[in-house]
C-alpha cells in the first residue's frame, strides 16, 4: 500500500513529466500527441515507472526518443520537484486508451434496441 507522500510525489511527478515531454523537449519525433498516462515512485524514491499513450502510431520510436531524453527530462524534473533521491525513469507504453477507442468502435457498431439505451429502464412508447 502506498503512502499519502508517494501518492503526493506520484501526482506531482505525473504533472511536471507531463509538462517537459509535452512543452520542453525540442525533437520533432516527439512532437506527436503524447500524453503521460501515470507515474509510479517506488517507495525509496530511487525509481519511476512512466506511462506514456501515443496517439499516432509510432510508439516505437517515442519511446527510444523519451529514453535518450531521460538525461535531461530528469535535470528537469529535479529542478521542479523536491525528492530525496533523483529517480531513474522507465517509460513503459500505456495502450489503455487505445483498447478503450477499440471498445468505442466495437460498441458503436452493434445494434442494440431503444429499450436496452434506455437508462431508467422504462420501455418507450
Amino acid at each position: 500500500m502506498s503512502s499519502i507522500r508517494t501518492e503526493r510525489a506520484n501526482s506531482e511527478v505525473e504533472k511536471v513529466l507531463a509538462d517537459i515531454i509535452q512543452n520542453r523537449l525540442n525533437d520533432p519525433r516527439l512532437s506527436e500527441f503524447i500524453t503521460v498516462t501515470y507515474a509510479h515512485l517506488s517507495v525509496d524514491f530511487r525509481h519511476c515507472k512512466v506511462g506514456i499513450s501515443v496517439y499516432t502510431g509510432n510508439e516505437n520510436v517515442v519511446i527510444k526518443q523519451l529514453r535518450k531524453s531521460e538525461g535531461y527530462i530528469k535535470r528537469e524534473l529535479v529542478k521542479e520537484v523536491k525528492l530525496p533521491y533523483t529517480p531513474e525513469l522507465t517509460f513503459v507504453l500505456d495502450e489503455g486508451a487505445k483498447h478503450a477507442d477499440k471498445i468505442n468502435e466495437i460498441l458503436s457498431t452493434l445494434d442494440i434496441p431503444d429499450e436496452v439505451m434506455d437508462e431508467d429502464n422504462t420501455e418507450k412508447d
